[in-house]
């Protein structure tokens, strides 16, 4: 993508015709038999956690699990799961109660929070259902299915559900839960799917309609085909190619949104090649297709990696950057502090901290992966308190391209417990167009703008939940070094930092427009009062309307209005209002 402001466009090695894309959805929405049996796989959102009681340990919620299920509409769900560890669990679901067993035998009554569901599992929120069209799920075509989604829970946006069902059965193919159980890992919502809600992600690999009450019926142990828990082919762990494109549809947690057609760029050199930011870097190209009334037509996720060691950081490596574009122009840049995501290296599933470990495999199964190899991946993620207070779930599939599998192709990519307005909210990536190019990426595609940010006249202090270390200072997350300068530019806004001076009228960054020499103890003193200051270090300087920052300096960039800090003359800092907005460019 280019930016209007640049003189030639940028030759992106990815066509549009290679985006997903959705087909509308006329239909109703999907009515499930009276009498049904599936089996499916089941992933969860944690491992077992610190806090882990005794009793949760015991439960299936923490492994990776294949199920059986019968249903009757009204009368209940009896379900068989078997959990990656071997154990086996038997619950019994009925308008009364729900019973677990562990011998199929002897069962106890157990306060899940589930009911029996009906045959239109959008519950109570049915009313808000909505499809996002129909496509088929991945790359591997199996099946056409319809994108439908509810919101859940009592946050705002809301976070969601989504189900995708057989564009031609309206069978259920696959779930993702965006809000795990809210009370505890082991209890269940009762407006949710009984069961299913335990889960983040589940896949079903067969739905049958039946002609009369299972539940009478002993539940039969599931059966996939082609599936086994562990890694039984002795894949390894993939490392990904350093020069390839891919797209792909992101989907948001948010309910608020529908898919986005995506396209990521790849590109990470090796050491003794390494200069510039764009050596290291991804670009995730997101369209905003499918949500017409978004303020911005598409947005880019831009990743830079870190400088090899030994290498001085050349500018904007290490970094992240959320560019949002209305049409070919960018109308906003969060990077650096505002969006601390660089790029991960090739063998990012492979670095212990993150546990990276092949959970299950699958060989060719029809519903699943017709015809290819795919191995199933548990990868630590970040936590979600307060019921995943050490890590949640990041799951991913990927198709062995070669014999160990250290080469693969990436098929599906799902995040537990995301959280609404986390990063770019996005919980669910489903792979479709892959190339590994063989001519390195235009260096083009990974031009860094100039960064957004927004210094307050009054900042806020820090708190236990929420530290705030540079304060009254604004750490842009910008890190400068002897090779590096930073240019601010201010765009606009107004502040003070005296209301009672000026006649209460705000001013630009440049100060007060009647010059007040700052006192000692002020931000920087003998210079204008209310005027934007930067530091580097332990060197402090005029910003105003515009500066580049002084030569040779070392450290994080900050911003701050230039007032009293401590309140030694007066109201200090709690009286300001306003604020300004800046663009930051880094360079040599």
């Amino acid at each position: 993508m280019k930016d209007s402001s640049s003189s030639t466009a940028c030759v992106d090695p990815i066509s549009d015709s290679q985006y997903p894309t959705l087909q509308p959805f006329t239909g109703s929405q999907p009515a499930l038999p009276q009498y049904w049996e599936c089996t499916c796989l089941l992933h969860p959102f944690s491992p077992v956690q610190s806090n882990s009681t005794p009793e949760q340990i015991a439960s299936p919620f923490f492994e990776i699990c294949t199920a059986t299920v019968y249903y009757a509409e009204g009368i209940g769900l009896n379900a068989l799961l078997i959990g990656s560890s071997g154990r086996k669990w038997w619950y019994i679901v009925t308008p009364s109660q729900t019973t677990v067993s562990t011998d199929g035998i002897n069962f106890t009554p157990v306060d899940m929070g589930w009911s029996v569901p009906g045959t239109n599992w959008f519950g109570n929120e049915s009313g808000n259902a909505a499809c996002a069209g129909i496509s088929y799920l991945n790359w591997m075509e199996a099946q056409e299915v319809s994108w439908w989604k509810i919101p859940v829970g009592s946050a705002t946006p809301p976070p969601a559900t989504w189900m995708w069902f057989d564009s031609q059965t309206n069978f259920p193919v696959r779930l993702m839960f965006g809000q795990g159980p809210v009370a505890s890992p082991i209890l269940g919502d009762v407006t949710q799917l009984a069961l299913f809600q335990m889960f983040s992600f589940s896949y079903f690999t067969s739905f049958q309609e039946l002609s009369s009450n299972p539940l009478s019926s002993p539940l039969i142990p599931p059966f996939i085909d082609g599936f086994s828990f562990g890694n039984p082919n002795n894949y390894q762990l993939f490392e990904w190619n350093t020069n390839f494109g891919m797209t792909a549809f992101m989907t948001p947690v948010n309910e608020q949104f529908n898919p986005l057609p995506t396209r990521v760029l790849y590109n990470w050199a090796a050491d003794a090649q390494y200069k510039v930011s764009s050596d290291r870097s991804q670009n995730t190209l997101m369209k905003y297709t499918y949500n017409p009334t978004n303020p911005f037509t598409s947005q880019v996720a831009l990743l830079t990696g870190p400088a090899p060691l030994g290498v001085t950081p050349p500018p904007n490596s290490g970094a992240g950057f959320i560019i949002n574009y209305l049409g070919d122009k960018i109308t906003h840049c969060d990077g650096f502090g505002n969006f601390p995501f660089p790029q991960e290296a090739p063998d990012w599933v492979q670095i212990p901290a993150v546990e990276g470990q092949i959970q299950a495999t699958v060989l060719n199964n029809q519903v699943l992966c017709p015809n290819y190899p795919v191995t199933i991946l548990s990868v630590l993620f970040p936590p979600s308190t307060p019921n995943y207070p050490d890590s949640t779930y990041l799951w991913t599939w990927y198709s062995p391209l070669n014999e160990s599998g250290s080469s693969s192709r990436p098929v599906t990519f799902m995040q537990s417990q995301s959280g609404v307005n986390l990063g770019t909210s996005l919980a669910l990536a489903d792979y479709f167009d892959y190339e590994e190019f063989t001519s390195p990426i235009p260096p083009c595609n990974f031009a860094v703008p100039p960064a957004d940010f927004t210094v307050q006249a009054k900042p806020v202090p820090g708190t236990p939940e929420n530290p705030n270390p540079s304060y009254p200072w604004l750490d842009t997350g910008i890190r400068i070094n002897a090779s590096t300068a930073a240019t601010i530019s201010y765009i606009d806004g107004k502040w003070t930092a005296n209301p009672e001076d000026n006649g209460g009228l705000l001013y630009d960054a440049a100060g007060n427009p009647s010059y007040i020499n700052a006192k000692p103890g002020y931000t920087m003193p003998n210079e204008n009062e209310g005027a934007l200051i930067g530091k580097v270090g332990d060197t402090v300087f005029l910003v105003g309307l515009g500066v580049t920052t002084p030569a040779g300096l070392s450290g994080k960039l900050e911003l701050c209005i230039n007032d009293d800090l401590t309140g030694e003359y007066g109201a200090g800092l709690s009286d300001n209002i306003g604020a300004v907005n800046v663009q930051i460019t880094v360079g040599y």
